[in-house]
């Protein structure tokens, strides 16, 4: 085998073995506990989402761009913001009558 295609061989096995360690870090952690279908998942650690937090965010948004719109009513700006938010906090934004979709 030539130098240039013994390079490319080993080129072509590090590029699978990156490939394998990628997909392998990707992947969930493995469980011999079957999950059961009737229990809710309980968010921890970094995920747990404050929504009342979320829900004052976006009224104070909607208040100030609301203030900006009166007090320049001919400045011809149009602004518009997209937020997502977590689907445990529709409840909430329903509440305050911040849902919009």
């Amino acid at each position: 085998m030539s130098a240039r295609r013994w390079i490319i061989a080993v080129w072509a096995v590090l590029c699978l073995a990156g490939i394998a360690a990628t997909s392998a870090l990707n992947a969930g952690p493995y469980t011999d506990k079957p999950e059961s279908p009737t229990e809710e998942p309980v968010p921890t650690g970094t995920y747990v989402v404050d929504c009342k937090a979320i829900a004052d965010d976006i009224e104070q948004a909607r208040a100030e761009a609301e203030r900006e719109r009166q007090e320049e009513p001919l400045k011809g700006r149009a602004t518009a913001k997209t937020v997502w938010v977590p689907e445990e906090c529709a409840d909430e934004l329903e509440d305050r009558g911040l849902k919009t979709r």
